[in-house]
């Protein structure tokens, strides 16, 4: 009897988990800003792995003690910010940190549009591509194993 590669399998499991973490963090951080009236913005931090979302009431960009925040949230130990491909969906540039977004931050604004980028992250064989569309904040996501594949 054969049994399939549980290292492989897991791994799989653990990188599309992630990416469903990262995207349930900015539909939260997109929602909250439309509800508040007010932008929230998404940090990454590459090299620790990390983001966080904060609400930007007074409207400085920058993290106050009494704003409202949701994270920080961390990648699994066996997943982190980056691409196995020179190359994202559609042929774009990965960036060296995974993360194409100006000073590596997203910025939803109360009418739930953001600037646009991607994110990047990666596993021993195989990436996923979360891009982030501006005008209306939507979320899709690709699979690299080889080749790039959209998402449902």
């Amino acid at each position: 009897m054969a049994l399939p590669d549980l290292g492989k399998l897991l791994s799989r499991k653990s990188l599309s988990s992630q990416a469903d973490k990262i995207a349930l963090s900015l539909h939260r951080a997109r929602d909250l800003a439309m509800e508040q009236g007010h932008d929230w913005k998404v940090v990454f931090h590459p090299a620790e792995g990390t983001w966080v979302c904060f609400g930007d009431a007074d409207g400085d960009s920058e993290m106050d003690e009494t704003e409202q925040r949701l994270g920080p949230d961390r990648l699994d130990r066996k997943v982190c910010f980056g691409c196995v491909s020179g190359t994202g969906p559609n042929g774009t540039v990965v960036p060296g940190d995974g993360i194409s977004f100006v000073d590596n931050r997203i910025s939803y604004s109360p009418l739930g549009c953001c600037n646009s980028g991607s994110i990047y992250i990666r596993s021993e064989d195989r990436s996923m591509a979360i891009r982030v569309l501006p005008a209306s904040g939507a979320v899709r996501m690709w699979e690299y194993r080889g080749a790039w594949e959209a998402l449902p």
